[in-house]
């Protein structure tokens, strides 16, 4: 699969994941399927609207602008933690611009519910806060 399909090919997973649990509600072992309209951010941090929008384009466009400037420097994980990250919001921010609020639909009893978008950011973020420097990557 060419690179260039991954971020399209997440954010569909994400809405098709949506697509097919948002009307369920059911128990999977600790995981609970039901539905919730978030409004706020990830883990359901709520500012307002006009400030999780804000929150949400200042967050990618810094993401954004620094893969611009580092994705010449950056290894294979390095730029796979970054398509998570950008696959997840976009996906998230398309609910929010079709239906006011994202489509939250996972919870494990932890006080939030989150869905795969927020996964993939979260994921996403730990995965770059732990990263090796590009050196130590190439070594594995």
């Amino acid at each position: 699969m060419p690179k260039k399909f991954l971020i399209p090919i997440l954010i569909l997973l994400d809405q098709v994941t949506k697509l097919i649990f948002w009307s369920r509600d059911f128990l999977l072992g600790p995981l609970h399927i039901h539905s919730v309209p978030n409004y706020g951010l990830i883990f359901s941090l709520n500012f307002g609207l006009l400030t999780n929008l804000l929150v949400i384009i200042l967050a990618l466009g810094f993401f954004i602008y620094y893969y611009w400037l580092n994705h010449l420097n950056l290894h294979s994980l390095g730029k796979l933690l970054f398509a998570l990250i950008l696959a997840g919001a976009l996906s998230n921010f398309i609910d929010r611009l079709y239906l006011g609020y994202v489509k939250d639909f996972l919870d494990l009893g932890l006080g939030f519910t989150f869905n795969l978008a927020d996964l993939m950011v979260f994921s996403g973020l730990i995965g770059i806060l732990l990263m090796p420097s590009k050196d130590k990557a190439d070594e594995f």
